[in-house]
């Protein structure tokens, strides 16, 4: 008797689909699990995905790809062609990320059917959360300097 059960689907396969459910539809909305976003957005939530803008601003929540994971992270810095991202709960970045990884932009949240995020505070804290990243980096410098130097 044959199994039934299918392969996972890879990034290779649904990247594309949702590039073009994106371009086509404008926002679809995405499950969101983990902690990385913690305390902006809950651990299980969706997220409401929109097109990126040709210049996504700095502090922005962005979906990409990495390996067979979707993941939302905050847009931190950029570096030329290639992005820092940074979940809120986490103390170091993201390996940098190509464009072609960036596939959309979080604009809500939403638990059930009442939304979360966006908060009314929502402009000063993406501010926070970058600055956050600025104030730690000669700190992730200095504990990184004893692992680079053996």
């Amino acid at each position: 008797m044959a199994s039934s059960a299918r392969p996972p689907l890879t990034a290779a396969a649904w990247t594309p689909l949702l590039r073009e459910a994106l371009a086509r539809e404008g926002r679809s909305r995405l499950a969101l699990r983990g902690t990385s976003m913690l305390p902006t957005l809950p651990v299980e939530c969706e997220i409401e995905v929109a097109p990126l803008a040709p210049r996504t601003p700095i502090g922005s929540l962005v979906v990409f790809a990495t390996g067979d994971t979707l993941v939302a992270h905050r847009l931190v810095r950029r570096s030329g062609e290639r992005s820092v991202t940074q979940g809120d709960g986490r103390w170091v970045p993201d390996p940098l990320i190509g464009a072609e990884q960036l596939l959309g932009v979080a604009v809500a949240a939403y638990l059930g059917a009442r939304r979360c995020w966006p908060g009314r505070a929502e402009p000063a804290l993406r501010w926070f959360w970058v600055a956050r990243y600025y104030l730690l980096r000669p700190l992730r410098f200095t504990w990184h300097l004893p692992h680079r130097l053996r």
